[in-house]
C-alpha cells in the first residue's frame, strides 16, 4: 500500500499560507510543520493494519493522508482542508 510521504520543506505557497495563519488557525501550522513526526513509519504501519484488503473497489488512499484530512476537517471547512493539502498532493512522485 502506498504511504504518504509529503515534503519536509515548505514550498513558497506553504510559506505564504503559514504567514497568514491567525491565532485560531495555529493548529494548522503545527500540523504542517510536524506531520512527518506525527505520521512516522511506525504509525503509518499501524494505520495500514486497519485497512481491509479485499481488492474490491478503487485502490486505497494512503492512510496517513486520510488521517490528516480527518484532523483538518475538525478545524476547517472541507474545501479549505482540500486546498491546504493540495500542495502535498501535487508534490508526490
Amino acid at each position: 500500500m502506498e504511504r504518504w510521504s509529503p515534503p519536509l520543506e515548505l514550498s513558497r505557497q506553504a510559506q505564504s499560507l503559514m504567514k497568514r495563519l491567525t491565532r485560531g488557525r495555529a493548529r494548522l501550522g503545527f500540523l504542517r510543520l510536524h506531520r512527518h513526526e506525527l505520521f512516522d513509519e511506525t504509525f503509518q504501519e499501524q494505520l495500514e493494519g486497519m485497512y481491509r484488503m479485499t481488492g474490491a473497489g478503487e485502490p486505497p488512499h494512503p492512510p496517513a493522508l486520510m488521517c490528516m484530512v480527518t484532523l483538518l476537517h475538525g478545524y476547517v471547512e472541507p474545501l479549505e482542508a482540500v486546498r491546504w493539502l493540495q500542495g502535498a498532493h501535487r508534490t508526490r512522485p
